[in-house]
């Protein structure tokens, strides 16, 4: 039985559990003559691609919510991020692993560009900044303009931006 079938047989999204489930059924899958593939199929424990976008729906949704209500630390960690991909970039890009796209675009520099004013987007829509007390986010705010601080524990991030959810 090839990987490709597993996949197709169970419908099972493609990622490392998927195959290392693939490889413990395959093995009882080539002990026994009369197993079939269907009852391979129903002898795998896998997360289906059904399952799988309904957890990164959640997740996405539950992760915008958290940038909305945290716009100045989320700003500064996507800048952070983006910096990290490609330091020249004039708007600072960053897909989330579970599928949301921020950018934080340069709408106006100011005392050659010793602040710059951006907007904050997410999935290809602009967010209300008016909470966090500005209408542009400058880039004053962002507390770092470098990446190195993305592997520090949840309890140092706090200490840099405050309470994180």
């Amino acid at each position: 039985m090839l990987y490709e079938e597993f996949l197709n047989g169970t419908g099972a999204v493609d990622n490392q559990a998927s195959y290392n489930e693939y490889k413990r059924v395959e093995a009882f899958y080539m002990a026994c003559d009369a197993m079939t593939k269907e009852d391979v199929y129903r002898m795998a424990k896998v997360e289906t691609v059904a399952q799988h976008e309904a957890k990164m729906k959640k997740a996405r949704k539950a992760e915008l919510e958290w940038v909305t209500e945290n716009i100045i630390p989320a700003a500064a960690f996507i800048r952070g991020m983006s910096e990290k991909q490609d330091y020249f970039r004039k708007n600072f890009t960053y897909t989330s692993d579970c599928g949301n796209i921020f950018e934080i675009r340069e709408v106006k520099e100011i005392n050659g560009r010793s602040v710059v004013l951006y907007e904050f987007w997410a999935n290809g829509k602009k967010l209300d900044t008016s909470g966090c007390g500005y209408g542009l986010l400058p880039s004053a705010e962002f507390p770092s303009y470098r990446a190195d601080w993305h592997d520090k524990s949840l309890k140092e991030l706090e200490d840099l931006f405050g309470y994180i959810a």
